[in-house]
């Protein structure tokens, strides 16, 4: 039998693992997150890169997040409460009061603020994409996939209720800027004859916009209204004042505002026709395009009028809807 060994036992010490150079150069990527994310273990970094994490040169997550288009701004997005009022119902026009938040507006603008581009028209039969005197502003797309713009579309679905089914779509919504002297010349939302929506696959959707909104994003212009000049309002709803600095009618050109501009005319009964939205932020206009057979709705042409001063944001939001399939496109 071994005895033992008598004096002070000894300890095994762990050996260190060695790494070298190779070894450190794959493994810092990896350690770099966690190193970000937790300042606590900052300080056993070498010097220079304790104060290359520590000052501004990186950002964590939450800091990149911090932004207007944060967690409580979708919370309130998802409970945000608005209201209508018919302007007319034959063609159907409703004013939405309050569609967004200032908030949300301008976080809207800021999403869709790098791609900018001159704005252009889409042709009919043809789909192409032309630039045109009439139309002299400027667009974005704004991504569907967004947080922020996904809440507004789901709200203007929901404002269609069982008028748009569940697998239709929205196009992209569209951001419009309009500077001095810009402006769109009357042109309706739908095309005369269904567009293609190609597959890739030699076949094709027919498709059309059944519903137009046109949200205001920024009003700091003067000019610059949405104006139908076929609509119609009866004159005893804008003779009361309500519309004061929101809606004016009668036609370009006439006096005064709050809905008696030309000729004085307004009363219960009498019809007005044309009639013009003031941009207010938040604020948007519905209207539907077409009839339950497809046809366009003439008396929904509208326009951009030219901004006198400063700059006006919009936003376009069109549905989709499919009237067949078209082969060897």
């Amino acid at each position: 039998m071994a005895k033992p060994r008598h004096g002070k036992a000894s300890m095994a010490r762990p050996r260190m693992a060695s790494f070298g150079p190779k070894t450190l150069l794959f493994a810092l990527p990896l350690a770099l997150p966690v190193v970000m994310l937790q300042s606590s273990i900052q300080h056993l970094l070498p010097v220079r890169l304790q104060t290359y994490f520590s000052s501004s040169h990186l950002q964590t997550s939450e800091q990149a997040q911090a932004t207007p288009s944060n967690q409580s701004l979708l919370e309130a997005c998802y409970t945000h409460t608005y209201t209508t009022e018919i302007v007319s119902l034959d063609p159907l026009v409703i004013y939405i009061n309050n569609f967004t938040s200032a908030a949300e507006a301008e976080e809207l603008i800021n999403i869709g603020e790098p791609d900018f581009a001159p704005s252009f028209i889409s042709r009919a039969h043809t789909g192409a994409n032309v630039r045109v005197s009439g139309r002299t502003s400027s667009s974005a797309p704004l991504p569907q996939d967004h947080p922020l713009v996904t809440c507004i579309l789901s709200r203007a679905r929901a404002f269609l209720g069982g008028s748009m089914l569940p697998d239709e779509p929205f196009a992209t919504p569209q951001l419009v800027k309009y500077r001095p002297g810009e402006k769109y010349d009357l042109h309706t939302d739908f095309w005369p004859t269904h567009q293609v929506l190609k597959d890739g696959k030699g076949k094709g959707k027919l498709m059309n916009r059944p519903i137009s909104f046109f949200v205001f994003l920024r009003d700091t212009c003067t000019g610059g209204e949405t104006y139908f000049p076929l609509v119609e309002v009866d004159g005893g709803v804008v003779g009361d004042g309500k519309w004061e600095g929101r809606m004016a009618v009668g036609p370009v050109g006439g006096g005064g505002g709050g809905g008696d501009d030309d000729d004085g005319g307004v009363g219960e009964g009498r019809k007005r026709k044309g009639v013009r939205f003031t941009p207010i932020t938040g604020n948007a206009v519905f209207w539907v395009n077409l009839d339950g057979e497809g046809r366009g709705d003439q008396r929904l042409v509208h326009a951009g009028l030219e901004v006198k001063s400063g700059e006006k944001v919009g936003m376009n939001i069109w549905a989709r809807r499919f009237y067949g399939e078209v082969d060897d496109w």
